[in-house]
């Protein structure tokens, strides 16, 4: 398990998963099978509140899940934070 560099993915907002989970975040929990009670960024405490989307930083734009304080989320999209490889959901 490493950390890597990741960004926020804009104009998701409207998307909605499609494997029939009531959100993103619940989505997030039924691919890991396990709840997400706190912010995955690297050194947020806050508690999970959305999943986000994020893609990985010069890997490409292929968008993942990430399960987020509001305020992790509400980064600006230039805005560059770590988490772990492992906390990442593919959208599929």
């Amino acid at each position: 398990m490493s950390f890597i560099e990741v960004k926020n993915k804009r104009g998701t907002s409207d998307r909605k998963p499609t494997d029939g989970s009531s959100s993103w975040l619940e989505f997030w929990e039924n691919k890991q099978g396990k709840k997400a009670s706190k912010c995955r960024v690297l050194f947020c405490d806050q508690k999970a509140e959305v999943g986000g989307h994020v893609y990985i930083v010069g890997a490409g734009s292929k968008e993942y899940i990430l399960p987020m304080c509001k305020s992790c989320n509400n980064k600006p999209d230039d805005t560059t934070f770590k988490a772990w490889d492992s906390d990442l959901v593919p959208v599929t």
